[in-house]
């Protein structure tokens, strides 16, 4: 016989119930509208990159030069090359030749791989593996934000989402996911890692892990967050202490599968260049990069500001500038994000500090790096629904979001 869910309260009552209660229930945001909120803020962005670019090929001259280049005298391919140049370079070549020189190995493989598979569709010329890393870039950009807006709108709010959609693009160091460097493919990996750890798909969230230690080194630290939402369903939950644990074993075991990614690198180095550490050696030997207390970066970068050689100042400082505020933002919202959240962020700028290049710009590509740290994007969003700190926020990032366009273009180095 079924039971009421009240006394006294008939079937027809019973359902009058379930539905008023279901009717009350927040709305979860479709697939449809991630992809929309997605594409919303990927073409202004876009656009705004494009014609900025416009702008700069036409009035500024090339770091170096005293004036413009006339993209108008010269083939089409000139448009696409005042954005190749450093790291993107090296992937090109990477593609194109794979890894002559001992000193790239610093660059891990899926990137190249992705871009040379692309480029042999081109015509495998430097011209078309550059094209096919742009397009790969804004590719997985928009993949990235897509996901973004899914777990945001899920773990938060839609407004929330929207905002972090809108903070992340039109941050100052945003131009990488429109380059063709490896930014945008991290991104999107470790944000598809949280994607699957919060809908139970663990194998598919060991894969991504994979694949993002296969991008970028410290996509091992990906098992960190793994690990956290591991412990939180199984072992501190009531319901979780109920689950089998064969069923555990099954769940815990795709996390293997992040590190396993590093390790198939090692094995590959190992056969070609006789070191399977040879990406961490070269990273000190040929590009002055040695582990150190994060501090002592700190520290260091600080210092070279107010010490010559002059022109590496404003560099030191808008690197230090850009570390010490994500350090502050990610303080300050400790207790507003998810554990696996602020681990992950923690472990994230605690790895990019620790490895600083030389002495003279200590944090160099530091901020780019912490492009990856959403959860960064996530603070901000939650603060930026009070319209005077969305306002600050908007004041701060759009301006250096376009100065580092311009200068980028330009072929200033920026990070």
């Amino acid at each position: 016989m079924k039971r009421s869910a009240k006394p006294g309260l008939s079937e027809a009552g019973e359902q009058a119930l379930a539905e008023e209660m279901e009717a009350e229930k927040p709305l979860m945001p479709s697939r449809r509208t991630a992809w929309i909120e997605a594409a919303r803020v990927f073409v202004l962005s876009r656009l705004v990159i494009l014609a900025l670019t416009t702008l700069v090929t036409a009035r500024l001259p090339l770091s170096g030069q005293a004036t413009p280049r006339n993209c108008s005298l010269e083939t089409s391919s000139c448009f696409l090359s005042w954005w190749m140049h450093y790291d993107g370079i090296v992937y090109v070549q990477l593609a194109d030749q794979g890894y002559r020189l001992l000193r790239d190995t610093v660059f891990f493989p899926l990137w190249p791989l992705l871009i040379h598979g692309m480029g042999v569709l081109f015509g495998s010329s430097e011209m078309s593996y550059h094209l096919s890393s742009l397009l790969l870039a804004n590719l997985f950009c928009y993949l990235a934000l897509v996901v973004f807006y899914s777990i945001l709108s899920k773990d938060f709010d839609s407004t929330s989402a929207r905002n972090a959609l809108f903070y992340l693009t039109f941050s100052p160091y945003a131009l990488f996911f429109f380059a063709g460097y490896a930014e945008s493919l991290f991104l999107f990996l470790c944000l598809a890692v949280f994607f699957f750890l919060q809908r139970d798909r663990w194998w598919l969230a060991g894969i991504c892990g994979f694949l993002a230690a296969l991008t970028r080194s410290p996509g091992f630290l990906l098992v960190v967050p793994f690990l956290v939402v591991l412990l939180q369903r199984f072992w501190t939950s009531p319901q979780g202490r109920q689950i089998t644990w064969q069923h555990k074993v099954r769940a815990s075991f795709p996390l293997l599968l992040i590190p396993l990614g590093i390790v198939v690198f090692m094995l590959y180095l190992g056969m070609t260049e006789g070191d399977p550490l040879a990406f961490s050696t070269q990273e000190a030997q040929a590009w002055d990069r040695h582990f150190t207390f994060p501090l002592i970066s700190l520290l260091t970068s600080f210092q070279n500001v107010f010490q010559p050689p002059q022109q590496w100042h404003l560099l030191n400082f808008l690197n230090l500038l850009f570390a010490v505020v994500s350090l502050a933002i990610l303080a300050r919202g400790w207790k507003r994000l998810p554990l696996h959240y602020s681990l992950f962020a923690l472990v994230i700028v605690l790895f990019s500090l620790s490895y600083p290049l030389g002495t003279l710009d200590p944090l160099t590509a530091v901020p780019r790096y912490l492009m990856v740290v959403f959860p960064i994007f996530v603070l901000l969003a939650l603060w930026g629904k009070r319209p005077s700190i969305d306002r600050i926020i908007l004041a701060c990032s759009l301006p250096l979001f376009a100065l580092n366009v311009v200068l980028f273009v330009s072929h200033y180095y920026i990070g």
